[in-house]
């Protein structure tokens, strides 16, 4: 087999401050020898819900309704117990969940999901680009900031010897949130980790010819990412056959489903994976649901609640796929930003301030609303006279759940610059 067969063949790239590195990937003829042997380890899954999510929409409060209506006439969705065929269903007697995400009602009921109000970065943007940077940076207001957070928050993680497979992004290419120093993994289909293999060529012989390859690299981290590749193969040959055989309750057709799909079943294989990530872009037929409802917004069949369904669906999938894995995997939520208060000439909303934040797992203390929301829904009461003001920085949200699945001490080592105090959301 030619080199650069080799090397153009596979499917994942791992990331080091120089570049990026060959793929590594191959499929064995031979079952894996047994189970990885890693110490199994706690992760913690990012989902970014690309371009807006309305947390109003999410989760609506009842305190101060009859005000809220009069901002959105058109996108407030019936009470409980209404008739509406949209009605909201009841959380906790304070909030009406958005119908869309039902699914996800028997983990709030479980104590498995917590809903964070009035989240957001402390620096006002209504940009897209600028918004994402700083969610994704975690250093809000600062353009200089060259790395992610997810990405610092891998080198705050004590490093444990062997671990072939510590970070992925679920992702075509590497997210801004993993730029940075320490090497993570790109993964646009898992399907594409496999190397074909001619049958003339033996599995022995091409795992000999990727070890030479890799003993001659120039690069020592090109060199151990390789050779810990061959052994991350061996071990998810293995895993894909079963993953396979299993199936799953994945909705079709869903790219964010399979994504979760292909982290589920990277944890699964015990490969050493500490933090994930995923995107929540588009959903629905014709791929006609988005986050960035600037129109039609409270439609049954519009972008909403297409992406609410396929949010939720997934999710629980995704939990249900893990089995008994759950309880060591964290899920949190990210947007950039909430939406207006006030709806728009469209029926729908515009670039806000404040959205909710969803975050998942057995390591949460869930069961509740999270968040402190304005005492009345009136112009003079919110940000700019129509949005929600933040009241909560989204990095108090995220600090105590990477301290408690990976043992991060000190919070400015992920989030420099700052110095908030963390939110009571991950379980003890």
């Amino acid at each position: 087999m030619k080199r650069r067969t080799l090397l153009k063949s596979g499917g994942i790239a791992l990331f080091a401050a120089g570049g990026v590195l060959p793929p590594f990937i191959m499929r064995s003829a031979r079952a894996a020898e047994g189970p990885a042997g890693f110490e199994r380890q706690k992760v913690v899954v990012t989902i970014f819900q690309r371009f807006g999510m309305d947390g109003l929409m999410a989760a609506t409060p009842y305190d101060d309704e009859q005000r809220l209506a009069k901002l959105r006439p058109s996108l407030m969705l019936g009470r409980p117990g209404s008739g509406d065929p949209m009605e909201r269903i009841d959380l906790d007697g304070r909030f009406g969940l958005h119908p869309g995400f039902a699914p996800l009602l028997p983990m709030f009921r479980d104590g498995d999901l917590a809903i964070v109000h009035a989240a957001g970065s402390p620096h006002n943007t209504r940009s897209h680009g600028e918004a994402q940077l700083w969610w994704e940076s975690g250093t809000p207001g600062n353009h200089r900031t060259t790395d992610g957070w997810l990405n610092r928050a891998l080198g705050a993680t004590a490093v444990r010897e062997g671990l072939p497979l510590r970070a992925i992004a679920a992702t075509q290419e590497r997210p801004r949130i993993f730029y940075g120093d320490h090497a993570a993994a790109t993964l646009a289909d898992a399907d594409s980790l496999s190397l074909s293999v001619a049958d003339s060529v033996t599995a022995d012989s091409v795992a000999d010819t990727l070890r030479s390859l890799y003993s001659q690299a120039g690069n020592e981290l090109v060199r151990a990412s390789g050779l810990s590749g061959l052994e991350t193969a061996r071990i998810l040959s293995e895993a894909r056959s079963a993953r396979e055989r299993n199936g799953g309750s994945y909705p079709e057709g869903s790219a964010f489903a399979q994504s979760l799909s292909e982290i589920a079943w990277l944890i699964k294989a015990n490969v050493g994976l500490q933090l994930a990530f995923a995107e929540s872009v588009r959903a629905g037929p014709n791929n006609k649901g988005i986050w960035d409802t600037h129109s039609n917004q409270a439609a049954p069949d519009g972008p909403f609640q297409l992406m609410a369904d396929d949010f939720a669906r997934s999710m629980v999938a995704f939990f249900d796929d893990l089995g008994s894995l759950r309880d060591d995997v964290v899920v949190v939520t990210l947007t950039d930003f909430g939406r207006n208060v006030v709806e728009n000439d469209g029926i729908g909303t515009d670039h806000g301030r404040a959205t909710a934040m969803f975050v998942m797992g057995g390591a949460v203390e869930g069961g509740r609303v999270y968040g402190e929301l304005p005492e009345r829904f009136e112009r003079d009461a919110l940000e700019d006279l129509m949005d929600l003001p933040v009241t909560t920085d989204f990095r108090s949200v995220i600090a105590p759940l990477i301290a408690r699945q990976l043992g991060v001490r000190d919070d400015s080592t992920v989030f420099p610059g700052w110095n908030g105090g963390r939110m009571e959301i991950a379980a003890a």
